[in-house]
């Protein structure tokens, strides 16, 4: 495990830099997304979802595809099931078209059909927007909780502020891991399926939580010296609480690694997801939460001197 030491690292005196870098980012990862846009899975928009088993070795996912596509199919998505299985997604297919597309893949060995579903595409607007509202709420119920929890903090910043600060690193937290799928869905076709978005969701828990901790220092610090210097507070907060999140991440982050790479291919984004959110969110909690309320607490120290 890792400890350091209080007076090791004076982040808030570098809180510009980190500023600059995290907009930047934050710039990268609007543009990704409203050049490329995000790719949604057959969840969606509707699709169809074919689950074959092969009799021996199943073949390499991308030479699946590559016959998949070859039927004009070239939005279609192929990850492996099991040990001989592999399931594919493609648009909605007629009667016609899927034996089209069993007969392409006969000629990649000999297979049994599992299961064949389609969506349709009211269904995935539906889904849409159900995910979208569980979304919403989940970010108003903790900035509710957070809005709540610390509104007993001494006068030097309100309730409110450790709320809308909280707020600002959740879409950090979430647009981020969003512009990077972007980039992958423009060059590799990777879509936002429901796994990718439960991770995200999960990442919007995880992150609130590592915020959490901070926040919880600084009002400690506060109430046990109250005339004490708020970036100082706000400092020795981070350093009393960076052991504690890299160990929590590193801890996070092995076994989603071990999914990565061994979980086969329907969980690789799902633990991709995770991996993005878990790290975006470490970075925030360090280098951004405690100088987002130093930044606040300037800018009124300076509205009060005019």
């Amino acid at each position: 495990m890792f400890t350091f030491s209080i007076s090791m690292i004076s982040f808030i005196k570098h809180k510009n830099i980190f500023f600059v870098l995290t907009l930047a980012a934050i710039a990268a990862a609007v543009a990704a997304i409203s050049v490329w846009g995000l790719r949604p899975g057959i969840e969606f928009t509707g699709g169809s979802l074919t689950i074959v088993e092969y009799h021996d070795a199943r073949p390499e996912t991308g030479a699946i595809r590559e016959k998949v596509q070859s039927l004009g199919l070239a939005d279609a998505s192929v990850y492996a099931v099991e040990e001989k299985g592999a399931a594919i997604r493609t648009e909605n297919l007629s009667a016609q078209r899927r034996e089209a597309l069993l007969a392409a893949l006969k000629e990649t060995g000999e297979f049994e059909e599992k299961s064949f579903e389609s969506i349709g595409p009211m269904v995935g607007r539906e889904l849409t927007g159900k995910m979208s509202l569980l979304v919403l709420v989940s970010l108003l119920a903790m900035l509710l909780y957070i809005a709540v929890a610390f509104r007993n903090v001494p006068g030097q910043i309100g309730a409110w502020q450790f709320g809308a600060a909280s707020f600002l690193i959740l879409c950090h937290d979430i647009l981020i891991p969003l512009g990077i799928f972007a980039a992958l869905g423009a060059f590799w076709g990777v879509q936002i399926t429901i796994p990718v978005i439960t991770a995200l969701l999960i990442v919007v828990g995880y992150a609130i939580n590592n915020v959490i901790v901070v926040y919880d220092r600084v009002r400690e610090n506060l109430l046990r010296d109250r005339r004490a210097d708020f970036a100082e507070n706000a400092n020795r907060a981070i350093n009393q609480t960076l052991s504690r999140q890299i160990n929590t991440s590193l801890a996070t982050l092995l076994p989603v690694f071990a999914i990565y790479f061994l979980g086969g291919e329907s969980l690789k984004y799902f633990s991709l997801a995770l991996i993005l959110g878990v790290a975006v969110g470490t970075y925030s909690s360090v280098f951004l939460s405690a100088q987002l309320l130093v930044l606040w607490r300037q800018i009124k120290a300076r509205r009060q001197n005019v």
